[in-house]
Formats: C-alpha cells, structure tokens, sequence
C-alpha cells in the first residue's frame, strides 16, 4: 500500500477545521477500506474508492467536532473570515495613504 499521502489533504483539512495529523489518519484508514472493498491496489479503482472514503470520514469527522462543540466551533470560524474583510480594507488604505505621501515627497523637495 502506499504511504504517501494525497496533495490536497491539507487543504481538505482546513476546510473541514480538522488537525491536519487527524486528516492523515483518516486517509489511512480510507486506504484500508479501498483496499479491502476492491481487492487490490494501486489501481484507478482503488483510488477511486480511497478518495471518497476519505471524503465520507472528513465530513464525518467535521460534523463530529460541530457536535462537541455545541455549534460554537461553526460560529467562531464564520466570523473569523467576517472579521478578517475590514482588517484586509483597513491595509489596503493605510497602504494608498503611505503611496500617496511618497509621491508627494519629491514635490514638496523641488
């Protein structure tokens, strides 16, 4: 079997809100269930069957931790992406102010 895991598994974690190292275990064991279902390896199939086990268990695992939470967990990660708009608008105007004095500064030296 192989060991290497799937590119976008950190990412899939992420969007799930799962620890990475869980997503890794949840490959793993995707891996198993593949192998056991299609009675071989390393084959289209194979992966095929790998891939949505492993999607099955994450959001299996995700809905999980929304549980023990009492869904806080859902809550808090929908406004840190809220909060995280005016602090991007915030820079993005500081950063236009900054340009703009420095392009004023050769002016007021001539």
């Amino acid at each position: 079997m192989k060991s290497s895991n799937p590119m976008i598994l950190p990412w899939l974690a992420h969007k799930a809100g799962i620890p990475e190292r869980r997503a890794e275990i949840l490959w793993h064991a995707a891996q198993r269930h593949a192998a056991h279902a299609t009675g071989e390896t390393e084959t289209p199939a194979y992966w095929q069957a790998a891939m949505d086990r492993l999607l099955e268990l994450v959001a299996a695992e995700s809905l999980r931790e929304d549980a023990a939470s009492f869904g806080w967990r859902q809550w808090t990660r929908h406004h840190k992406r809220a909060w995280a708009a005016p602090l991007a608008i915030l820079d993005a105007l500081t950063l236009n102010s900054v340009r703009g004095w420095r392009m004023l500064r050769p002016l007021q030296l001539g």
